[in-house]
């Protein structure tokens, strides 16, 4: 009578495409989850700006969107969900007339570069993360 079950070579082989098919999707899964957290925080950039464009409307000017902090938007103006999950932090440079909003990475985004927003709507992705947005790089978010 013979046993059922299974050898330790069907074992290794199904072992060993189990990992094949790991190798594959966890890179592409990581691709996308990173994708999508962009996306957020691109949306989020773009609710901080709307925000501050509503600051500027009652106030005649950029200044004191801040609050006390000199980076940190006042939380009536815009609170990303990309911040309280902490994947990005978000800062803020106002002027009187001029704002300039940088998402930067952090937590399982930390070195996918720092996407930019500015009050005239120019958006920048600084994509390898050298504080220079070459030719080469986007300059409009868009993957390349």
């Amino acid at each position: 009578m013979r046993a059922r079950g299974f050898t330790l070579i069907e074992f290794l082989v199904a072992l060993t495409i189990f990992a094949i098919i790991s190798a594959i999707a966890i890179p592409l899964y990581t691709q996308y989850s990173e994708r999508g957290y962009r996306t957020e925080v691109m949306g989020d950039l773009m609710t901080c700006a709307q925000g501050l464009e509503r600051f500027n409307a009652m106030n005649f000017t950029y200044v004191g969107a801040n609050g006390g902090d000199d980076t940190a938007l006042n939380a009536d103006i815009c609170n990303p969900e990309s911040v309280r999950q902490g994947r990005y932090a978000i800062t803020s440079v106002v002027g009187v007339n001029t704002f300039d909003l940088t998402a930067v990475p952090a937590g399982p985004m930390d070195g996918t570069g720092n996407l930019t927003l500015d009050e005239s709507g120019q958006r920048t992705w600084d994509e390898d993360n050298d504080g220079d947005v070459a030719e080469a790089q986007d300059r409009d978010w868009e993957e390349g």
